[in-house]
């Protein structure tokens, strides 16, 4: 008989430690980290969102994951529709949009964290997923991977106004940096990369369209991005960008 319970116990405890156990920050933490959220953001990463519809309404899910020490985006541009449920990505917030926190849900995947858009970016909501949070400080690295508290181009003490100013109108000049265009267009769709004349050529594939944003009554059909077709960079420096309107072109819709 002590030998039968002996065993049940060891069965019972290899059941409970093949269970997942939830990782939650404790009550102080989660204070500290709303607290975090306070005030206008700025972003500094793409964070598109998926957007859909159902019978009850309409909602958004997070496509981009946040950790500690690194950022993963599921950002198919996808469509689909029924007579009951539509669901879409949706591309509308880039780097250096303006953001303000809408709610923060803690489950058991995750911490869900809701934005709306402010500003120049008002009507740009998304939503964002932290993963593998432990504690304060694993909040804030991921935070801190995802936004500034400052628009990007004041972190930089050594660019020039003229740069600074320009990618605060969301500009593109001639000679910025890979980093500086990428705060006025964000992330592209792809890259390819070859030599000529001993010099490095990266060309960047541009996203142009938004993708659709689902209402409950309907869809935006595609709202452009305003962005350049390409951009096209020799020793990191961008030299041409492929568009209507060449130079000082404005990105903003």
């Amino acid at each position: 008989m002590m030998r039968k319970l002996v065993l049940s116990c060891a069965v019972l405890l290899l059941v409970v430690a093949a269970v997942p156990v939830r990782a939650e920050i404790s009550k102080a933490d989660r204070k500290q980290a709303k607290e975090m959220f306070s005030g206008t953001l700025y972003t500094r990463i793409d964070i598109p969102c998926g957007t859909g519809r159902h019978p009850m309404g309409t909602y958004k899910f997070p496509l981009v994951e946040v950790s500690p020490d690194s950022v993963n985006t599921d950002g198919e541009a996808s469509f689909s529709a029924s007579w009951y449920s539509a669901q879409s990505t949706y591309w509308g917030v880039k780097p250096n949009e303006t953001l303000r926190l809408d709610d923060i849900d803690y489950g058991d995947e995750g911490i869900e964290v809701e934005l709306e858009g402010v500003g120049k970016s008002d009507g740009n909501d998304t939503v964002i997923k932290f993963v593998g949070i432990n504690s304060f400080a694993d909040f804030k690295k991921a935070f801190d991977r995802a936004f500034s508290r400052v628009p990007l181009q004041d972190e930089h003490s050594d660019w020039s106004a003229e740069v600074k100013q320009a990618i605060a109108n969301r500009q593109l000049q001639k000679g910025m940096t890979k980093r500086q265009a990428f705060y006025v267009c964000g992330a592209p769709e792809s890259v390819k990369e070859n030599t000529e004349n001993g010099k490095k050529v990266e060309v960047w594939t541009l996203r142009e369209n938004r993708g659709v944003q689902i209402g409950f009554w309907g869809a935006s059909t595609g709202t452009p991005t305003g962005l350049p077709k390409t951009l096209r960079f020799v020793d990191g420096q961008l030299t041409d960008f492929e568009a209507s309107g060449a130079s000082g072109l404005k990105l903003d819709n």
